[in-house]
């Protein structure tokens, strides 16, 4: 019963996860393709790494 519970707790933290951060990384890929900047491409890359730590986070308490 534990192992169930366990791999259901990581299935739901992977597709929260994904769910979420496919529209983070989405986003900025658009965002740096339609303006070609150098410093928004180096902003980008550190949001995304915050806001992709951020929604895992999320991800594991609401799975919790």
């Amino acid at each position: 019963m534990d192992l169930f519970f366990i791999l259901n707790m990581i299935k739901n933290i992977i597709s929260t996860f994904f769910q979420n951060g496919i529209w983070v990384v989405g986003f900025f890929y658009f965002l740096i393709n339609i303006f070609d900047n150098k410093t928004l491409k180096i902003f980008s890359k550190y949001i995304i790494i915050v806001v992709l730590i951020l929604l895992f986070i999320q991800a594991v308490l609401l799975s919790l």
